[in-house]
């Protein structure tokens, strides 16, 4: 997978904000703080003639410079690996490389090596719903990871108990490192497919989380409740705190309650459970 970085400059820490909440509505999936504004990613098949003019479009609302770099599959790969360092969730889950020592006392210790693929635990949205995943009785569980990416939430679970774990992501590149963590970390009862939320038509789970962005939560959030077991735990994030009351009120629709909600640097975390 390819991406395009846009390297974003703005006087503002507000205004840089504000844009990374417009820049993810138009499809960026991560943002990168600088010490002058932030850097946007955006994969190369999400990347249209759309994409542009919605970018200048903000510029006569909001005084900010950009520039595009394309960025190949093996840059980003030696980017990460000279910038990783590993996370520590909860002081109970540790997500590192292959080439960090793990540490003691910690109970859950995952390797995750992403090559192109989301999730380290380095974003906000990802360390929260690993936060709120562990806070859930998952022992014995059926599982759904929905945009899997790496898999690092599929693994924790498996990690946890679950007694079945389905992970499901579109991209070619996230199914194949799905694969190589789960080797990685010796998982067992972890399946991968290729795929979107048709892939959840006949099945039903304990758990669901889907770490996304708000338009497709939006739009698949049926297809994952209707897949809910009663009593079923639906664990949304890949959106800002701006978008909360917007996912709320569409989970609330299809017989959802709220049960709990996490906050950092902006991006949200919701929690629900299933009341039909």
């Amino acid at each position: 997978m390819n991406y395009f970085e846009f390297v974003c400059t703005t006087s503002s820490a507000e205004i840089a904000e504000i844009l990374t909440i417009h820049f993810s509505n138009i499809g960026f999936e991560s943002f990168v703080d600088t010490d002058t504004g932030f850097n946007a990613y955006i994969q190369e098949v999400l990347y249209n003639s759309e994409t542009e003019p919605a970018i200048q479009s903000l510029q006569t609302k909001y005084p900010f410079q950009y520039k595009v770099q394309y960025i190949k599959n093996q840059n980003w790969n030696k980017q990460w690996e000279e910038n990783f360092s590993p996370i520590n969730v909860d002081n109970k889950c540790y997500v590192r490389a292959s080439f960090h020592p793990p540490i003691e006392g910690l109970k859950y210790d995952i390797i995750i090596n992403p090559k192109m693929s989301f999730g380290t635990a380095h974003h906000e949205t990802t360390f929260m719903v690993i936060s709120q995943l562990i806070e859930c009785d998952v022992k014995n569980k059926t599982v759904c990871d929905m945009g899997c990416g790496t898999s690092v939430l599929a693994i924790l679970a498996s990690k946890m108990g679950a007694v079945s774990v389905l992970a499901i992501d579109t991209d070619d590149w996230a199914v194949e490192n799905s694969i190589e963590n789960i080797n990685t970390n010796n998982t067992s009862g972890v399946v991968v497919k290729k795929g979107d939320a048709q892939l959840l038509v006949g099945k039903t789970f304990h758990i669901i989380l889907a770490n996304i962005n708000r338009n497709v939560l939006l739009s698949d959030m049926e297809k994952y409740i209707q897949s809910l077991d009663k009593k079923g735990v639906l664990i949304l994030s890949g959106f800002f705190d701006v978008d909360i009351i917007l996912i709320e009120t569409k989970a609330k629709q299809f017989g959802m309650d709220l049960l709990n909600t996490k906050l950092k640097n902006k991006w949200a975390m919701l929690c629900f459970i299933k009341n039909i």
